[in-house]
């Protein structure tokens, strides 16, 4: 299933939804100076205002949807996403479609448990190996631009040190023990 989301400026409207992406771009190439455009291997989607009258109405499979002009801002074009979204009325045995977000990074909904539980044993690497060697670990900066982080100090000081984001790159390190050192030297 898919949902027709148009978006502008600041201002987004999910207008309606469809089975398929295929009935949604018979839908969205009625609408007056709909344009397509392949950028990169990207499909971009979108129409200006200036080409819809005042009032008009599109019927699709006899439902009317209403457009109008004086919806948008004529200066700029209107974006059209589509947004791909799961009926769970639908009976069916597998993942979801989508992904999810964890912390500042978008995973893949196939991916999540496996993305998760290598995360946070990386990050348990780093804790034990900090521990073992004296020092202490907190997390810090979840919900920031970069993610959420690990910080060391040693113990019974005042400063905390950045070691890394907990982010996708810290889940290809092989060796978190030289990845660790070779951070604190570093500092």
């Amino acid at each position: 299933m898919y949902i027709l989301e148009l978006y502008q400026s600041h201002y987004s409207k999910d207008l309606v939804a469809f089975d398929s992406l295929e009935e949604g771009k018979e839908f969205v190439s009625k609408i007056p100076g709909y344009t397509l455009e392949v950028e990169d291997d990207f499909e971009v989607e979108y129409f200006n205002s200036k080409n819809l009258p005042d009032y008009m109405e599109i019927v699709f499979n006899g439902n009317i949807v209403p457009l109008s002009r004086f919806s948008f801002d004529s200066e700029e074009n209107v974006e059209i996403i589509w947004k791909a979204i799961s009926n769970l009325s639908v009976t069916n045995h597998y993942m979801i479609e989508g992904s999810t977000k964890i912390d500042a990074y978008v995973v893949n909904h196939e991916e999540v448990k496996a993305y998760l539980e290598e995360r946070e044993s990386k990050y348990n690497q780093i804790k034990d190996f900090l521990d073992r060697n004296g020092y202490e670990v907190n997390r810090n900066y979840f919900g920031s631009e970069d993610g959420e982080a690990s910080l060391y100090r040693k113990k019974e000081t005042i400063d905390w040190h950045f070691l890394c984001h907990l982010d996708p790159s810290l889940l290809e390190i092989k060796d978190i023990n030289s990845f660790v050192k070779e951070m604190m030297e570093n500092i």
